[in-house]
Parts: structure tokens; sequence; C-alpha cells
């Protein structure tokens, strides 16, 4: 329970403040207020105590100095114990038991500005302050921040005991936030919440936080939706991570590459990442890692897809993919956090995104992969979900399969898609990605049986290599050690 009911209340946001101190007067508490507040208690009819007046200090600096005072902070960060007691009745200092507070809306004004001044104004100081020291002593002091939680405060108030760690908690959640947002805008990364239709699934509630400098829609009705940014993100890898003066173009569906290419004119690099597999490109995510033509763009034009990404367009491509209006056209910079995320039941996963250079060594034959190819191969493989298969041609995904629970049902699907949908010579070189060790020689057996001139590319790790080897050589295959595995789950 509260002992001194004494109340200071300092909020910017003044929503449902008649409720809250109305019933703090029913409830035989004093109310301290500053400027703002005070006049809005005032002309309600609300007796308060002006903060300024209890201090003896008015406020200074055009408000930016009104409650960082002893007299204040005294109150709401002594205990209980007989020494603090004693010290605050000498000094003539109350016990605050009760804080009602909210921030200056410094993101909200980060939407409405880009003035420095006026959003350096709203870096809160004395409230964020007040705020801590109510957490720090939250056993004596409860911590009010959001009034949307005054209804809940309200009927629990006989058993706020239960409650203070709670409401402790949900501050210290609002002060991280609000430092997050201003370390993000001294640093130049300027994020926004955007609003989403819904998640994965209808049923599903959701919303993104998108670095605004980043990330910059310039043509479409619609704006993009959870699953477009999931593939998106597929997309922009592979298009951008691959150091290249080559073309690379990418499409994603369902956040499996299902066409990628890279070649020395866009336009080729288009092509042949849509011969990969036409029909599941449609409806899908295009990313190019340079300037859209107009030549593409007229291509482009031609097939129905949900959003088109690259680093910018030409005027002319610009205006012709704008007519189609559910078409989302994106210009994306290229920039990537080193740091992956994902929730699980018990907290949050992290780890380091998957970038370090990929090495090959032969196990048997000769590399007639490019460093650049070799490259490329591997930033789509790692983004078809393990186990994984990924099979190219000279310069582009001819076929791939992921998801399976055995790496054979992978490589037997990968094959059996390969002939399904394309005609491929017996004497064409062609190249074949897993993402982790093959550990069994029917992998092997599997891809000799196949009748395709498939090199081999994967990791060794398996406590068969040695068998593995011994069949290689034997068998005469082309096979090639990849220094890393790729998993992705």
């Amino acid at each position: 329970m509260f002992k001194y009911k004494n109340a200071l209340i300092s909020v910017f946001d003044k929503t449902n403040i008649e409720i809250i101190a109305k019933f703090l007067l029913k409830k035989k508490f004093n109310i301290y207020s500053t400027g703002g507040t005070s006049k809005v208690l005032k002309d309600l009819g609300i007796p308060y105590y002006e903060i300024s007046k209890y201090t003896g200090q008015k406020e200074i600096l055009g408000g930016r100095v009104k409650t960082l005072h002893p007299k204040i902070f005294g109150g709401l960060l002594s205990t209980q114990s007989l020494e603090h007691q004693k010290e605050l009745k000498k000094e003539k200092i109350i016990n605050f038991d009760l804080l009602i507070i909210n921030l200056y809306p410094f993101q909200e004004t980060l939407k409405k500005t880009k003035n420095e001044k006026e959003i350096i104004e709203m870096v809160d100081i004395g409230g964020h302050s007040l705020i801590r020291a109510a957490v720090k002593n939250f056993k004596k002091t409860v911590p009010l921040t959001k009034p949307q939680d005054y209804e809940f405060f309200i009927k629990n108030f006989d058993k706020i005991d239960s409650y203070r760690k709670k409401f402790a908690i949900s501050a210290l959640h609002s002060i991280t936030e609000y430092d997050i947002a201003i370390s993000k805008w001294f640093e130049g990364n300027a994020t926004e919440e955007y609003p989403l239709r819904y998640g994965e699934n209808p049923q599903q509630k959701a919303t993104a936080i998108i670095d605004q400098k980043i990330i910059k829609q310039i043509s479409g009705e619609k704006k993009l939706s959870f699953n477009n940014l999931l593939d998106l993100d597929a997309a922009i890898s592979i298009a951008y991570q691959t150091k290249t003066k080559n073309h690379i173009c990418t499409i994603i569906k369902h956040n499996t590459p299902c066409g990628a290419a890279i070649m020395n004119t866009q336009l080729n690099s288009y092509k042949k990442a849509l011969d990969g597999d036409k029909l599941s490109a449609f409806g899908g995510i295009v990313a190019f890692n340079k300037i859209v033509t107009t030549q593409t763009a007229k291509q482009l034009s031609k097939h129905f897809y949900e959003v088109i990404a690259a680093p910018n367009f030409e005027k002319e491509a610009l205006k012709i993919l704008k007519n189609k209006k559910n078409l989302r056209v994106l210009k994306v910079k290229n920039q990537f956090s080193k740091i992956e995320q994902r929730s699980i039941f018990a907290g949050t996963l992290l780890q380091e995104t998957n970038n370090k250079n990929t090495t090959i060594q032969s196990v048997f034959g000769k590399n007639l992969l490019s460093k650049e190819k070799a490259n490329f191969f591997v930033n789509v493989l790692k983004l078809v979900k393990s186990n994984a298969i990924a099979i190219f041609d000279n310069n582009s995904l001819i076929s791939q399969t992921g998801g399976q629970t055995s790496r054979i049902d992978a490589l037997e699907n990968c094959i059996s898609k390969l002939k399904f949908k394309h005609q491929i010579s017996p004497s064409k070189n062609l190249f074949l990605f897993s993402d982790a060790f093959f550990p069994f020689i029917d992998s092997l057996r599997l891809i000799q049986k196949s009748k395709f001139k498939l090199a081999c590319y994967a990791p060794m790790g398996s406590i068969n290599d040695d068998k593995i080897k011994k069949f290689i050589i034997s068998k005469k295959l082309n096979f090639f050690c990849l220094s890393q595995r790729h998993f992705k789950h």
C-alpha cells in the first residue's frame, strides 16, 4: 500500500489525466505537479502543489530544468529506513510514493520534422531521470508511465504491492526504447514503425521497424507486407553481397531463391534468372545489384511480380514500372546488419551473419569456377533451407531443393526437378552445391547415376570422410571441398 500518499505528476501526454488525478484525490493523495501539468489540473479544478514552490527553485532555461532538484529526487529515492527518514525530515523533504510521468514525444517528433533544433528539444532529461529513480526505489515508489495503464492501476490499487515490479519493468522498457531512438538518431539511423496489414498469415498481427535511410518505396499503391519484407531480405542478400562488376539478378519466392544469375549485362542476368524456374517466379520478389535500365524494365513489365528492388532506376525505367499500380518499386542501399536475431520460447537467439568468404580445395578434378562465380553460387546456396542442394549452369541457378530432413532426399528431388524443368545436354558442365557434407556414399552414387556432368561442391566433416574420398577418387568424380558449412534453419 501507499504509506505517504504523495504523488508527483509531470506528463507531456495529458490523456486521462483527469481520471487518474480525481481518483488520487478520492484516495486522499497530495498531488505535486510541474508547469504544463499544473495548468491542466488548475483548469480541471483539481487541487495541487506547484513543484517549483515546493523546491523553492523556479523552472529555468525555458523549461529545460524543472525537476532536477534534491527535494524531488530525495523524495523518490529515500527508503523507509530510520536513517533516510531522519535525513528527509531534517532537509524538509517529503516522501513521494507515486510518480505519474511520460516523456517528451521524441519518436513522434522525428516523424513530423527534420529540424534539428526541434528534435533536440524533445530529448527528455528530467523525466528520464525521475523514472530511473522511481525504478531503483520501486519497493516504495511506483512509476506509472503510460496513460493506458491508469485504468489497471485504479482497478488494482488495493493490491498494488503485487504489481510494483510490473510497473517498474514497464517504465524501464519505456526509457530503453526512448534511449535507443535517440541513439539511432544521433548515429544517423532513423527508424520508423512500418504498419503491416498482418503477419505471415491474416490471423497474425505484425509490424516492422524500418531504417528509412536503407529502403525507400518509390512506386506502388500498396505497402509492403510481412512476407514481402522477408523475401526482400533474401533477394537483397544474394544480389548485393557478391563483389562483382557484373550484373546480378535474383528472384525469391517463399523466402527461397527460384532464380539467380550473374552475367555481363543486366537484361541477360534477368532472363537467365527467370529461366531458372519461370513458374515459381510468378508473384515473386526481384532484386538487382545495379541501376535498373529501361530495357530491363520493359521485360519486367511483361510479368507479375510483387516487388522490384535495386540501388536505383533509370528515369524511363521507373516510368514504365509505375504503370503497374500494385507493383512495389524500391530503392535499397547496400547495407547489412552484422548480427541476426530470432525470438524463441525461452528468449532470443543472436548470431553473427554468415558472411565469411568460402574457399575451395580440390578432392578430385580441376575447379572450373572463377572465385567470383563460386562466391555467388555459395551466396545463393546460403538462402536455401537445409538440407539444401542447388545446381547451377555456368552462370545461373537451374534447380534447388531445401527443407528436406535427409540429404539424399534433397539431392534426389533437386535432380528430378532439373530433369523435369530443363533439357540439359549430358556433356554440359553443371555445378552442384551442398550446404553440408555428404554423410554416406549413397548420395555420390545418385550423382553418378544422374547422367549429368556434375562437379560437386560440399564441405567435409563426416566420420565417413575417408570412405567418401576413396569413392570420389575411385569413380573419378569432380569433387571440391568448401571451407564452411552453410546451414539455414
